[in-house]
């Protein structure tokens, strides 16, 4: 997952964990880092609205992320659609503005974490914890104006904020598409005052009759287990003073020369009526209408996830019962539908020790990996500053002698934590997983260039040839026959040859870098390899496009005369005449198959690729000027993306003059990975040598010419 994937409708959505980006690339698509928010954020210069919906996750990640929405350069609006608690609540503490749903909660509590080890370490640990705590406090009480200590001792409560209670303690700004509420007479705001103290009466008697002992009725479960508290008497309880007289029946205007009415409501003299009873009947029928409408609604939008069983009856009448908005209901019902779902399980590759069902050594072996890898917010914080040696020594156990060297030998063949798994020692798992990790890491925070010109990765089972098939026909719409006989349409395909190659170089740990802690193995040769992936995947589908690949399908190169993609209106400069030959070129491709000279594809380019010694060209062409006179006008500027690729020019033998236009609705190329291996990963090959850890570093990757019609080269001249 990247960037992209959060933004939707023109919004950042935050839903699910907040995790650290290597754990984060586990599930589909229930959480986020903050490299996928700072990536997010970089593709909107201006203002930005951003939709959340989490329970929390990693502090530090939540820290991440509210330090990126801070260093935003516009105006940032966050709603809260759902649910912000834990580190969640913190990050959304950035925005200029915050909005919550009318059905939405804001839950903070101070973090907790899981650790095992002596009376020293779990005290150490509680220490990290209050100073964890206390740094939250003084980010909540800054955006509300609160103190740090009433702030801490809503933590210490663990308090869930309803709209009303989150505007009131400075957590939230707006309910969203609230409006004023108009101006009420006296008499009548007093009659409504007392109706609302006796509904809230009776509403907080009826939770207490059917609540389980000790447990608030009507609640969801807060992400650590407990109930979240959110009946009429807790939300009082949970609050400090100064918000407590927030949580009193709801305030009507009143206007400013009448008399307020008093603290027990009572009905005005009707002497002091300032204007006329509004028409009660017609109040009550419109009420009773609009609550129709949100019933149904909600029912309406529930229907097609109760049929395929991930909502529940019981779900569906809590919201309409709870009087939430039909706008809100949505947000309330993702919420319900997400709490549902099973955890999803991380890939074998990176799977933590004890998700592996292991025993309660296993929580030793993933600090020890975290460690090496500088991660220290976990399990890791054990083991800070452990070196190679370090780690050989410990894993030696009780069998380490006075030997160093020897010590260190006996640690690189031990099994006692793997048992001997797979026919590798426990050294040679964790540094091939540390490897594994760092390498992925690495790779995925360098971008593709090659994507402009590939669509989405194939996957492949296995090495033989993949297939990319064209699909198209004669689709034009006939005329019905006299007998109500429709003509029959025709499906015609071609497909291009695609193989995954495997790549790879060795790497080998000694028993002398161990020795000499070579620590900086562990970043140096996943980078380097992460690196030559890179440049492998780009040489790979660059190439295809420089050397003008032949396609199977026709036996003919990407760009051919017969393809109508190859110099149309002749060699040129970058122009508007040229330009503008190309993309006709490009408008008139017909659909593949199609026997009907009408039948053009409507394609359009969106991108300019050249080499590197056109990118002072590329960029002058597309940038915005006021000509002269409209007939010197670019009217092409706005439509494209320029773009240099090193991979095109001369010093890759290309040319310094060829430029392309591409549509990325129709990419030129495909690419394939294994399945399985959709990054570069590590295997150990040696793991049983003392006196070394061998391992290998591969990738399965294939590219290929496909498709010929979206895209047009120019030789230029």
């Amino acid at each position: 997952m990247n960037g992209s994937d959060l933004i939707f409708n023109g919004e950042i959505v935050l839903e699910g964990d907040v995790l650290p980006h290597e754990w984060c690339q586990w599930p589909d698509d229930s959480c986020f880092s903050a490299r996928m928010v700072r990536e997010a954020l970089a593709q909107f210069s201006g203002d930005v609205t951003i939709r959340v919906n989490s329970p929390g996750g990693s502090p530090h990640e939540g820290e991440a992320v509210r330090a990126a929405i801070e260093a935003h350069p516009g105006k940032v609006t966050i709603i809260v659609a759902g649910l912000a608690a834990s580190a969640t609540s913190l990050l959304i503490m950035a925005a200029d503005r915050i909005e919550v749903t009318a059905g939405s909660f804001i839950m903070i509590h101070d973090p907790s974490t899981c650790i095992c080890g002596n009376p020293d370490q779990l005290r150490a640990e509680a220490d990290v914890l209050d100073v964890l705590s206390d740094t939250y406090a003084q980010v909540y009480a800054a955006r509300t104006g609160q103190t740090v200590e009433a702030i801490r001792a809503m933590m210490k409560k663990e308090v869930w904020l309803g709209p009303d209670q989150a505007i009131a303690a400075g957590f939230a700004d707006a309910i969203v598409g609230a409006e004023p509420a108009p101006a009420v007479p006296a008499d009548l705001a007093a009659a409504m005052a007392a109706h609302t103290t006796s509904l809230s009466t009776l509403r907080m008697c009826a939770a207490k009759a059917n609540a389980a002992p000790g447990t608030p009725a009507g609640n969801p479960t807060g992400r650590s287990g407990q109930s979240p508290a959110m009946s009429a008497t807790t939300l009082e309880t949970d609050m400090p003073p100064e918000i407590e007289e927030t949580n009193a029946a709801p305030a009507v205007a009143t206007p400013a020369a009448t008399p307020a009415a008093s603290s027990t409501p009572t009905a005005a003299p009707a002497t002091t009526m300032a204007a006329p009873a509004p028409d009660a009947q017609a109040i009550r029928d419109q009420a009773m209408r609009d609550e129709r409408d949100r019933a149904r609604g909600i029912r309406e939008m529930s229907a097609p996830f109760m049929a395929s069983g991930q909502l529940t009856q019981a779900d569906v009448d809590a919201v309409i019962n709870d009087g939430t908005s039909l706008q809100a209901a949505s947000g309330r019902l993702m919420t319900a539908m997400a709490a549902a779902q099973p955890p999803i399980a991380p890939t074998p590759s990176t799977t933590p020790a004890r998700a592996r069902g292991g025993d309660q050594r296993d929580p030793q072996m993933e600090g020890m990996i975290a460690a090496l890898m500088r991660d220290f917010s976990g399990p890791g914080a054990q083991y800070r500053g452990m070196r190679l040696s370090g780690l050989a020594m410990t894993l030696s156990g009780t069998s380490r002698g006075f030997s160093d060297a020897e010590s260190i030998r006996r640690g690189m063949m031990s099994t006692t934590m793997m048992g001997g798994a797979h026919g590798v020692s426990d050294f040679a798992y964790i540094t091939t997983e540390v490897m594994n990790r760092t390498l992925i890491a690495e790779y995925e925070r360098r971008t593709a260039q090659w994507s402009l010109v590939t669509g989405e990765p194939l996957t492949a089972s296995d090495f033989r040839e993949l297939h990319a098939a064209r699909f198209g026909g004669d689709f034009q719409l006939k005329k019905v026959l006299a007998n109500g006989e429709y003509q029959q349409a025709v499906l015609a395909d071609e497909a291009e040859g695609l193989k995954v190659e495997r790549r790879g170089r060795e790497i080998a740990i000694t028993f002398e870098a161990v020795v000499n802690d070579d620590m900086g193995a562990f970043t140096r040769i996943p980078r380097e390899f992460a690196m030559a992936a890179r440049m492998m995947e780009a040489s790979m589908v660059w190439s295809l496009i420089r050397s003008n690949a032949v396609l199977k399908s026709d036996s003919k190169a990407l760009f051919h005369a017969d393809h109508n993609n190859l110099n149309a209106g002749g060699a040129a400069v970058i122009s508007v005449d040229s330009v503008g030959a190309a993309r006709k070129a490009m408008w008139e491709q017909r659909a593949f198959g199609s026997k009907d000279k009408d039948d053009f594809m409507n394609l359009s380019p969106n991108l300019l690729l050249g080499p590197p010694a056109l990118e002072i060209e590329m960029g002058q062409f597309v940038r915005p000027t006021t000509p002269a006179k409209d007939s010197d006008g670019n009217p092409y500027k706005d439509t494209l993306t320029p773009h240099a690729i090193p991979h095109l020019g001369a010093a890759a033998n290309g040319s310094d003059t060829a430029w392309y236009l591409v549509s990325s609705d129709l990419p030129p190329v495909s690419v394939a990975r294994l399945e399985g291996y959709e990054t570069p990963t590590v295997q150990t090959l040696e793991g049983m040598n003392p006196d070394l850890v061998k391992m290998n570093a591969r990738h399965m990757f294939g590219a290929a010419n496909t498709e010929f019609r979206g895209v047009q080269k120019n030789n230029g001249a």
